[in-house]
């Protein structure tokens, strides 16, 4: 396997025009070049309006038989990007190749071909967290703490490393096993500057999904990208042990009303251990100034013990 590259790719469409790139690039063209190269791509495991993931095998040239490293591919058309995503690349590479924790997706290598991106990635075998919780309709309280566990950590990690996740949810959570799960997509990763009194840079840039996104991002207000980042673990906890959203995203008016006063339920008839409930209460506060830092969870009871 290619080792981890510790600089940025070059970003553009090599020595093609654009226009010619334009019109002799395509899925095939990068599949066929990557096959040379020892990749196997295999069967597309997910989708976006600019990527397709594929599950993919890697075995260098020089070995003609042999099991293969089992990767994933993450193949963006640059063609289908917006402006915005533009502008984001370059950090998500950033964070993508700066970044090394066990409940983090690894990135191995990144290769450009014409309009093409490929993100060659830990394959995480067992899907993502919002699938596991569909399947179970709610996790136990016993492995959503492992679970959580496992996410805080990454997470306390990352924001050591001056970086804040933004779009934190359980479909960018993969499950590598049945006990084992990695946080994944840092397309709206941010590098944080060093902090002022606790506080991080403001951020301006509005983005994640709206079920999880804290009431000072959603009215569109400077706010600090590590305790959105909070506000979307604290979401992503209830999802587990509750299987239901805290908050309906049909209407974004009604959702910020709902999460200002605090007006997330939990479903008739389920007992839930009163230490989940401060937990999350602390961590899906509107309050920014008294919402749960990483690390205050981190040291939080129900989770240590």
């Amino acid at each position: 396997m290619e080792k981890k590259s510790t600089c940025l790719p070059k970003i553009g469409t090599g020595s093609l025009g654009v226009a010619e790139a334009q019109s002799t690039w395509s899925r095939m063209r990068v599949k066929n070049i990557l096959n040379a190269k020892g990749y196997i791509v295999g069967r597309c495991i997910g989708s976006g309006s600019y990527s397709k993931v594929y599950q993919a095998v890697y075995r260098p040239v020089l070995l003609e038989t042999g099991p293969g490293h089992a990767i994933a591919l993450k193949l963006i058309d640059r063609r289908r990007t917006s402006k915005d995503y533009e502008r984001l690349l370059p950090r998500e590479t950033v964070a993508m190749l700066a970044l090394n924790h066990p409940n983090i997706v690894s990135v191995m290598s990144i290769q450009e071909y014409g309009p093409f991106v490929c993100v060659f990635m830990d394959f995480c075998r067992c899907g993502d967290l919002l699938q596991y919780v569909q399947v179970r309709k709610r996790i136990s309280e016993r492995r959503s703490k492992l679970f959580f566990r496992q996410l805080v950590r990454a997470v306390q990690y990352m924001h050591d490393q001056g970086f804040c996740h933004r779009d934190i949810k359980c479909e960018n959570v993969l499950l590598a096993s049945q006990d084992y799960v990695k946080l994944t997509d840092f397309s709206f990763a941010k590098q944080c500057s060093e902090p002022k009194r606790g506080a991080s840079e403001l951020s301006t840039t509005y983005c994640g999904s709206i079920a999880y996104t804290a009431p000072e991002v959603l009215k569109g207000i400077p706010y600090d990208p590590k305790a959105h980042d909070m506000w979307s673990l604290g979401c992503v906890l209830f999802i587990m042990v509750t299987g239901t959203m805290p908050f309906d995203e049909s209407n974004i008016a009604i959702t910020i009303g709902h999460q200002e006063r605090k007006q997330y339920g939990y479903p008739s008839g389920l007992k839930l251990n009163p230490a989940i409930l401060d937990l999350i209460d602390r961590m899906i506060e509107p309050d920014v100034s008294v919402r749960a830092t990483i690390g205050q969870v981190a040291e939080d009871s129900w989770v240590l013990v």
